[in-house]
C-alpha cells in the first residue's frame, strides 16, 4: 500500500463527542495531496497586493504546514502546523501563528494513542479543553479536506454539512461547513471552467460576529485550495486566488 494512503478507522469512544468524531470521519478512505509549494495571489478588500505563499511537506507519517499572507501596513500574517499522520488523518500537534512584529501565539495538542488529548494556548495558560480524534487546527482542516476528497470524490454532496472540531489560537469549537458539492465553473480564475468544491463555514449563531469563510478545493490541485475567502469580524475581507504550484522534494526540518 503507498504510504500516503489510508483507510480512517474509528477508535471506540465513551463519550457521545468521541462518537460524533467517529461518525464524521471514521472509516473514510484517506489520500494525502503530494509535497508542494503554492503560490496564491493576496487580495485585502479587492485590492491586489504581494504573493502570499502555502508550503505543504509530508515526510512518511510527519507533515508540515507553513502559510505566508502579505498585509499591508501590519507585516506578514504567518501560520505554522506541524504534526502526524494518524487513523484519522491529519493530526496536528503545534499551530503557531503571528501577525507582523506581534509575538507569535502558540496553540498545542497533547494527544494520546488514539488522537484525542487536552489542549494548551500560549494566549489562555489556564484553559485545557480536551479534544477529540480528528480535531483539526484553522488550516490544517484543509487538507484534511482534501486529503478526504483525495480518497473519495463522492463525499459531501450539495447541502451536505461537515463538522469539524477546530483549534485557532485560544480558541476550540466544532466548525460546520456547507457543501455546495461538485460543479465545474470559473470560481478560480486561473484555472478557467473547471472542477471545483465550495465550502463555507456555517454562522454560528452563538456569535454572529466573527469570521466567515469560504472555501474552494481544485480537483486539478489534488483537491487543495484554489481560492479561500475570509471576512474578518470588523468586515475586512482578504482572499487568496491560486497562482502557481511548484513541486519540493525538500525534507521536513
Amino acid at each position: 500500500m503507498d504510504k500516503f494512503n489510508f483507510l480512517l478507522t474509528a477508535p471506540a469512544g465513551d463519550s457521545a463527542q468521541v462518537q460524533q468524531g467517529a461518525d464524521t470521519q471514521g472509516g473514510q478512505a484517506f489520500r494525502l495531496p503530494e509535497s508542494s509549494i503554492l503560490y496564491y495571489d493576496a487580495y485585502i478588500d479587492g485590492q491586489l497586493y504581494q504573493t502570499g505563499e502555502l508550503h505543504w511537506f509530508v515526510e512518511g507519517n510527519l507533515y508540515r504546514l507553513y502559510i505566508t499572507i502579505p498585509y499591508p501596513f501590519v507585516g506578514p500574517f504567518i501560520f505554522e502546523s506541524r504534526g502526524l499522520i494518524d487513523a484519522y488523518g491529519i493530526a496536528p500537534t503545534i499551530y503557531w501563528t503571528q501577525r507582523g512584529t506581534k509575538s507569535p501565539r502558540f496553540s498545542r495538542f497533547d494527544r494520546d494513542e488514539k488522537g484525542a488529548g487536552k489542549m494548551y494556548f500560549s494566549e489562555k495558560p489556564d484553559f485545557s479543553p480536551e479534544i477529540i480524534p480528528g480535531t483539526q487546527d484553522r488550516f490544517s482542516l484543509l487538507f484534511q479536506l482534501a486529503s478526504l476528497l483525495n480518497g473519495d470524490n463522492k463525499i459531501d454532496e450539495e447541502g451536505a454539512i461537515r463538522s469539524l472540531p477546530v483549534v485557532d489560537y485560544s480558541t476550540l469549537e466544532m466548525w460546520q461547513f456547507k457543501s455546495y458539492g461538485e460543479t465545474v465553473s470559473d470560481d478560480i480564475p486561473t484555472l478557467g471552467r473547471s472542477v471545483n468544491r465550495h465550502y463555507a463555514l456555517m454562522q454560528r449563531e452563538s456569535d454572529p460576529y466573527k469570521r466567515q469563510v469560504d472555501i474552494w478545493l481544485a480537483r486539478d490541485l489534488e483537491w487543495l485550495p484554489g481560492r479561500m475567502r475570509s471576512m474578518e469580524a470588523n468586515g475586512r475581507v482578504i482572499e487568496l486566488v491560486f497562482k502557481q504550484k511548484a513541486p519540493i522534494s525538500t525534507s521536513i526540518h
